[in-house]
């Protein structure tokens, strides 16, 4: 009896081995023309007073904006990142005014791939950077930066895999199939809801939906698994509320680049100085729930006593449910000055945020933040903060 349970345990944990084997992952998605786009509005506001010092209010109200653009092709990718912000800030001070502050960030880079079966590219790319700190009364000089340089590597977008297989859970849920869509029918399945734009150029806005559901119903059909004539007002709905769903984005693959580059101009107005960089990027989603990501680089002037600036931020973005996403991430930036009497600046960033999606486009999202700065100096000096804020996505 003994030996015929010890059996059937490895029978059943080889049966789990193979099944887990078996299933899709979101990494078996390598088709890579994709065009992703991500438009937020963010605010935050609050107010405090101090009656034991003063009867002044203090408040701080913060905005931001942000756009994303990401194109993947075989031969040619993409890159768009715009952030904005702008706060206004009173201390509780007696006779304390307000002050100001923005920051505007514009980064671009475009990788031309060797051949369409190659992972050598070369690049070119610029940042734009223009503030004005809260201390100041004028903002700084633009900083722009222009940069060409080699690499190797694919990053590929799977968020319509993961689509597809939101698409099939519940497809099973309602009875609209006798069973899994097959893998190779989830990644044509995928494609097909990655053609989007193509359905809209060629059918127009309104009348593209109904070609596009149309091929997505015949993808099903061959593989057998329908249980109706067709997909049926259910299926219909189940497609476009899946679709329509707020999805965190899901990429895989590694990208390895180095380049070298000039300052056209930086905030004190000066110019003409070369820079260098290295950068390593790496994504990996475990599962439809949990994508990790890393980013790591190295970035300096060529000037007279550089300052080399060592940075790595490690994300972990978890699904906890249709409508929670929770995002955490850690983020480590490492000044090394060579200029005589300057000490290295250690820089320690904790996030820790969860968005709960009150509709697919608004969001409230608390957060926690955990900082340390040690500037060797003296002591370190560490806070931590909890917010609030509130979400609208454009895109």
């Amino acid at each position: 009896m003994r030996t015929a349970s010890v059996v059937l345990v490895a029978i059943s944990l080889l049966g789990l081995h193979v099944a887990v084997a078996t299933a899709i992952s979101l990494t078996d998605y390598t088709f890579p023309k994709s065009t992703s786009q991500q438009a937020y509005l963010n605010g935050i506001f609050n107010t405090a007073g101090n009656s034991a010092d003063s009867t002044e209010v203090g408040y701080n109200f913060a905005g931001s904006a942000s756009y994303l653009l990401d194109y993947r092709s075989l031969p040619f990718s993409y890159n768009l990142d715009v952030l904005g912000n702008f706060s206004v800030a009173k201390s509780t001070i007696e006779d304390s005014e307000s002050e100001e502050a923005y920051f505007l960030r514009m980064t671009t880079v475009a990788d031309k791939y060797l051949r369409d079966d190659s992972n050598l590219f070369g690049f070119g790319g610029g940042r734009l950077e223009y503030r004005k700190l809260a201390s100041q009364e004028d903002a700084d000089d633009p900083r722009i930066d222009l940069e060409v340089g080699v690499g190797y590597g694919r990053t590929i977008n799977a968020t319509v895999l993961k689509q597809a297989i939101r698409i099939n859970e519940d497809f099973l849920k309602y009875q609209v199939i006798s069973g899994d869509i097959p893998d190779n029918a989830l990644l044509e399945l995928a494609q097909v809801i990655e053609k989007e734009g193509e359905y809209r150029s060629r059918h127009g806005n309104v009348e593209y939906r109904k070609y596009w559901f149309e091929d997505m119903e015949q993808i099903v059909r061959d593989a057998g698994v329908l249980t109706g004539q067709n997909l049926g007002a259910i299926g219909i709905l189940r497609i476009q509320e899946v679709l329509a769903e707020p999805t965190a984005q899901r990429w895989h693959g590694w990208v390895a680049r180095a380049g070298v580059g000039v300052q056209v101009s930086d905030f004190d107005g000066e110019s003409g100085d070369p820079t260098l960089s290295a950068r390593f990027d790496w994504t990996r989603p475990v599962d439809i729930k949990l994508q990790l990501s890393n980013r790591a680089s190295f970035f300096t002037v060529l000037e007279d006593d550089p300052v080399y600036q060592i940075a790595d931020e490690f994300r972990v973005d978890y699904e906890v449910s249709n409508r929670i996403d929770w995002y955490n991430s850690a983020t480590l930036n490492y000044d090394i000055p060579t200029m005589d009497g300057l000490e290295n600046i250690l820089r320690l960033n904790l996030k820790s945020t969860y968005i709960f999606y009150i509709e697919n486009q608004l969001s409230l999202n608390p957060e926690f933040q955990y900082q340390f700065i040690d500037d060797g100096l003296g002591d370190s000096e560490w806070n931590w903060a909890i917010l609030g804020s509130v979400t609208y996505r454009l895109k």
